[in-house]
């Protein structure tokens, strides 16, 4: 992983490419788990620089010539961050995601979808409906970094009504709602683990619990680096086994590594 660190700092989703927000942070996040050499601490230290070097003036994290920011990336980002980086930088970055919002919808009652659209959680991008995953990564980073105040657990109570009213009828998540046109969704892996990530401090909500029992019952039901690292990460968090994930995770590294993804490789370790 540190061998295709960007010369400019960060990392790409795959080598000699420009260096982006997600990729790098799942290789600070990977680093950090992994423990420091002083390779490593130079190749993070560049890479702090390179997110630093993105932060607009509302605190939030916008790539060269994106039209705005990806706001799953920006909670992956105040994820990723550590007791090394500046708090204004994490101050102004959790500032900034605690000021977004997906829209809202007025209920209607001939609606084809069944969710409570007037929730408002995290969107990918602006003036967008929000999505279970940018929510799943802006809750837990606003957890894991302990941002405190009554704005904070205001946002934090709505998002998760938004995931426990995406909820699947087995357990789980789809990406973004449970049903439309009265046909139930189906549940999957990644979406299921970050949700559950996410909600980690609700172990005992029945959903949680229903939610979980679907996610060890399949977790192998999606043999992809992303779904199997997310999948590991989750059950270890709940104390589930993972013995038999991280062998189909390292079996999968092994097959795929052809295909040089330095995002999944990250997120791998």
């Amino acid at each position: 992983l540190v061998d295709f660190a960007g010369a400019t700092g960060g990392w790409s989703y795959y080598s000699d490419r420009a260096s982006r927000i997600e990729p790098t942070c799942w290789a600070l996040l990977g680093l950090g788990a992994a423990g420091a050499n002083r390779r490593e601490a130079a190749a993070v230290d560049a890479a702090r620089i390179f997110l630093r070097g993105l932060v607009r003036a509302d605190g939030l994290l916008v790539e060269p010539a994106m039209p705005g920011p990806n706001y799953g990336w920006n909670g992956l980002a105040l994820l990723a961050l550590n007791d090394h980086d500046s708090l204004d930088l994490v101050d102004r970055l959790a500032s900034g995601l605690l000021a977004v919002k997906g829209i809202r919808i007025e209920a209607d009652a001939g609606s084809a979808v069944r969710v409570d659209s007037r929730l408002q959680a995290w969107s990918w991008t602006e003036g967008t409906f929000s999505w279970v995953e940018p929510t799943a990564y802006c809750m837990l980073a606003l957890k894991v970094r302990r941002v405190a105040g009554p704005i904070v657990e205001a946002r934090l109570r709505e998002a998760e009504a938004v995931l426990l009213d995406r909820v699947c009828e087995p357990g789980g998540w789809n990406y973004g709602n449970a049903q439309v046109l009265a046909q139930d969704l189906r549940p999957y892996v990644p979406t299921t683990a970050l949700a559950l990530l996410a909600l980690q401090d609700k172990p005992d909500h029945p959903v949680v619990r229903r939610s979980l029992d679907w996610l060890a019952a399949h977790a192998l039901a999606e043999m992809s680096t992303m779904a199997l690292s997310l999948a590991a990460m989750a059950l270890y968090v709940y104390g589930q086994p993972v013995e038999a994930v991280l062998r189909a995770l390292e079996e999968q590294q092994e097959r795929t590594r052809v295909l040089g993804n330095i995002h999944l490789l990250a997120m791998a370790l």
